[in-house]
């Protein structure tokens, strides 16, 4: 697998990298800190939602012809792992239907591969970028 060609890869694995780790944060805080900023009104859509843009990022970053499993199987793993840490930590309870929502945004996300928005980002990225004159 190999990332597609982007002006500035840094960034955009950096703000990947921020988004699992908003996501790892916000799945592992107390019930009472999201009710403050639940602005969705429904767990399962936001849940669904946030596993959507992780995997659509991950798809965004790599190649056309690569393969997204991996990207898919670890956020899935990771997704399993944070319910369980919510369970034993006493602050949450860790719920499969969670991990389902989860599991359902991954496959909508994965499904950006196969539509023109697979190279959004690698557009947005060359349209800001300036361009060198020989």
């Amino acid at each position: 697998m190999s990332l597609r060609p982007f002006p500035h890869p840094w960034l955009w694995r950096g703000l990947f990298a921020l988004a699992i780790t908003v996501v790892v944060v916000l799945s592992l805080v107390s019930n009472d800190s999201l009710r403050q900023v639940d602005f969705i009104g429904n767990d399962k859509v936001g849940h669904l939602l946030a596993y959507f843009v992780l995997m659509a990022f991950a798809v965004q970053l790599r190649d056309a012809g690569s393969d997204w499993s991996r990207a898919a199987f670890g956020l899935l793993l990771m997704s399993i792992a944070l319910e369980f840490l919510q369970q034993a930590s006493g602050l949450r309870r860790g719920d499969i239907r969670d991990v389902y929502a989860n599991a359902a945004g991954i496959v909508l996300g994965a499904l950006t591969a196969l539509t023109p928005a697979r190279a959004w980002l690698l557009a947005l990225d060359r349209r800001f970028t300036p361009r060198r004159s020989s």
